[in-house]
């Protein structure tokens, strides 16, 4: 019963995301904040020149329906919302870095030496280790809420709800595209968790055959895909070349890693949302200037401070579940709540109003 409240509440509030359409900032709640409203704006038109441009540093500005529309409800582009996507990508990528460090040490000495691990922060969990997830190891208990086939219940449920709460919005934009790309996703990453697919052994294992190996490395291939696609749209985003050859210079280096240094397959979901999200907001960090309106156009959604808030919670369970497994989060779900912050996050990115 709980797991089932936790989903509807969930999908109550991507609900929310769509009854504030007249929300204003892009990826997060639609009240108005201290410091992203101020009186007499100036406008800007965004294919204007880097020198109108330096507005942005000086000044509140009202963007001009061109190049950066006015997309989602997100009318207003102020500095105060570009500051906080630039520090926001810049701490998730620190984040993910120091979070995937934490990660190579822990199976370093835990691969070297099991017995004599230590088995509490900062090092990561041996249930997370062992498994690949944290999971409730006691379904049967109090919480009841950690299974592998809860978590692809909720991932489910939490895609029907959306479909219904947005289908008279997927004409919008490229909601359609995102919606249905993001519920394919999301979708396969539930079935893999109800059916209990957790792979064990190296991914590349001389003992299997050859079309078994291929079909393990193939998948893992197929599926970090994202990386190239994000980093190549990020560069034209930018106005820059050569995203597409670097996006798959680091889409082959990942997975080499993976084969080569990670090899176990227990590990491949959580490697794979790690490489994705270090590529994504890592690339954006290092081509856009601070404050430069054009790393705005990642902000689709009715709100920037809503994208904000939930990729932030998203990214913040996913280190935490590692490191508090045994402690506590085990019992109040586990790796199911990751699921729903990555659904969440999804969702924020979606438009609420037509250009």
């Amino acid at each position: 019963m709980k797991c089932t409240l936790s989903t509807l509440a969930v999908a109550a509030l991507s609900a929310f995301f769509v009854s504030n359409a007249d929300a204003r900032g892009n990826f997060v709640p639609t009240t108005n904040l201290a410091g992203f409203k101020k009186p007499a704006p100036t406008t800007v038109d965004f294919d204007a020149t880097n020198a109108e441009f330096a507005l942005l540093s000086s000044s509140e500005v009202t963007k001009t329906p061109h190049s950066l529309k006015t997309r989602g409800g997100n009318s207003l582009i102020t500095p105060a919302k570009i500051n906080l996507s630039f520090y926001a990508e810049l701490g998730w990528t620190i984040s993910i870095s120091i979070f995937m460090l934490l990660w190579l040490y822990s199976m370093k000495m835990y691969d070297s030496s099991p017995t004599d691990y230590v088995d509490k922060f900062p090092n990561f969990n041996k249930m997370v280790l062992r498994d690949g997830f944290c999971i409730n190891p006691n379904p049967s208990g109090p919480s009841g809420l950690g299974t592998l086939k809860l978590c692809g219940i909720a991932d489910a449920l939490l895609i029907i709800c959306s479909y219904f709460a947005y289908k008279d919005k997927l004409h919008i934009g490229k909601n359609r595209t995102i919606f249905f790309f993001c519920a394919g996703y999301t979708f396969l990453h539930g079935s893999l968790h109800f059916l209990e697919i957790n792979g064990k052994g190296d991914i590349w294992n001389p003992n299997k055959s050859l079309w078994q190996n291929a079909l393990s490395v193939g998948s893992l291939t197929l599926i970090t895909a994202i990386t190239p696609m994000g980093i190549s749209d990020n560069f034209k985003q930018a106005n820059k070349k050569g995203g597409l050859i670097i996006g798959i210079t680091a889409w082959i280096a990942f997975v080499l890693l993976y084969i080569v240094g990670i090899k176990d397959m227990a590990y491949a979901l959580t490697y794979i949302n790690v490489t994705i999200f270090l590529s994504l907001f890592g690339s954006r960090t290092f081509l856009f200037k601070k404050d430069d309106p054009k790393r705005l156009k990642y902000y689709t959604g009715s709100s920037v401070l809503l994208t904000v808030l939930a990729v932030t919670a998203n990214i913040v369970v996913m280190c935490i579940e590692p490191l508090v497994c045994k402690a506590w989060f085990a019992s109040v779900g586990g790796h199911i709540w990751f699921d729903v912050t990555l659904w969440l996050m999804f969702m924020s990115v979606m438009a609420l109003k037509e250009d």
